[in-house]
């Protein structure tokens, strides 16, 4: 149950993950096209290991994953560790929640693989979203399709766990690469043991 909350939450903080097209409909006119990210924003390289941001601290700024993956995992009040999403090339990377709020994060951000990132401050989004009507929509259309996106979660958590794993392989098949089979099933809600049988029946 707890690992099934913390992927919920996740929603608010990676924007998420197993939803491509309905996530390109939305982030990219909603939050900055990546024209607008290359106009007003600064590039940025992380190399793999490092932290875009770290759980309990503050970063008033939102990015665009021109190259590279970040991994989202959050620690709970028991010292564990789960892991609630990803950011891959061509995405939007931030604890959304805390770019907005000025609160502190929930989750570490870090890079798995070496990332070039262009990044925007939150004044700047602001700014953006208030230079004329249809901007301002923009705006608004955030919060509710964030909404949105936590349902469309709530339901995904119904299906299966092999439902789940070809989702986010369709996402990004070059992550079981990337990343070890654990953090997959972390992801995931399961045991690395399911994992492994997904796959092997995937290859039938």
């Amino acid at each position: 149950m707890k690992a099934f909350l913390y992927r919920v939450c996740a929603i608010f903080f990676s924007h998420f993950v197993l939803y491509p097209d309905y996530r390109i409909s939305f982030f990219i006119p909603l939050a900055f096209r990546f024209a607008d990210y290359k106009r007003k924003g600064k590039v940025h390289t992380y190399r793999k290991g490092d932290f875009f941001i770290r759980q309990h601290e503050k970063k008033r700024f939102a990015g665009w994953v021109e190259d590279g993956t970040f991994q989202y995992t959050h620690i709970d009040e028991e010292g564990e560790e789960h892991i609630v999403g990803y950011s891959f090339t061509n995405e939007y990377v931030c604890d959304y929640s805390s770019f907005m709020k000025g609160s502190l994060s929930l989750v570490s951000i870090q890079a798995i693989t070496d990332c070039s990132v262009y990044e925007i401050s939150h004044h700047d989004m602001i700014e953006y979203w208030e230079t004329n009507m249809e901007t301002q929509r923009f705006g608004r259309c955030v919060a509710e399709n964030l909404y949105e996106m936590v349902y469309e979660r709530l339901l995904d958590s119904y299906c299966s766990p092999e439902i789940r794993y070809k989702r986010l392989m369709e996402r990004c098949p070059n992550l079981k690469e990337a990343v070890p089979l654990k953090n997959i099933a972390s992801f995931l809600g399961v045991t690395p043991e399911t994992v492994s049988h997904i796959r092997r029946k995937l290859r039938k």
